[in-house]
């Protein structure tokens, strides 16, 4: 079995078993109307969809790329 993990900084976390990953994308980012900005992440699985909605203060520190 393959786990995602979250955990957010109240020690709070979140698990999906992530087993036969369909489809991994993610919008452009937008602007909200108080200047920040948001882009969602999905991820589907065999188990259901993970959806992050990632919040930063220039659309640049939403680039995904990948590593290595």
């Amino acid at each position: 079995m393959k786990v995602a993990a979250i955990s957010f900084n109240d020690n709070h976390s979140l698990s999906m078993d992530v087993e036969g990953v369909s489809y991994i994308g993610a919008a452009q980012p937008m602007e909200l109307e108080d200047g920040t900005w948001f882009l969602e992440l999905l991820i589907r699985t065999g188990n259901g969809t993970i959806a992050l909605q990632l919040v930063a203060d220039s659309p640049e520190k939403l680039d995904i790329t990948r590593y290595e």
